[in-house]
């Protein structure tokens, strides 16, 4: 069984690029040399918990550069909560990483970026409807 790897931090402000693609994220910054030392970056299924009230969502989270859109050599936590709606900064959340689904890569376009982020979500309901993880 793999190790469950957590990552905790406020939710901040971003450019808003995934809102403009029909997938908004919620930020969280991470020390780079964290990113690279365990190896994180990627795409991952995820358990995301809001600290403040204890609810649970399944999220797709993509750990990294993001190189597509930015090289500012930072690294994100950027967590697309599945069927939640609402504002998330200044809240604190856990992310959960349960699943790699994929390394991250630069795309030539944000339409292949988002063509990409359409099939990870798929990729995403089908593990979640296989029961492997619980919410």
């Amino acid at each position: 069984m793999q190790k469950t790897i957590t990552i905790q931090g406020r939710v901040r402000s971003g450019r808003r690029l995934g809102r403009t693609l029909g997938f908004p994220t919620a930020n969280v910054h991470l020390p780079l040399a964290r990113c690279r030392e365990e190896r994180l970056g990627g795409v991952w299924l995820a358990r995301i918990i809001l600290e403040d009230t204890g609810e649970r969502y399944w999220g797709l989270v993509n750990v990294g550069v993001r190189p597509t859109v930015e090289d500012a050599g930072s690294c994100k936590a950027e967590a697309w909560l599945l069927d939640f709606s609402g504002d998330l900064y200044g809240r604190d959340i856990s992310i959960e990483l349960l699943r790699f689904m994929r390394p991250e890569e630069k795309f030539a376009s944000l339409g292949e970026l988002r063509g990409a982020m359409e099939r990870d979500r798929q990729n995403a309901l089908n593990i979640i409807a296989s029961d492997e993880f619980t919410l």
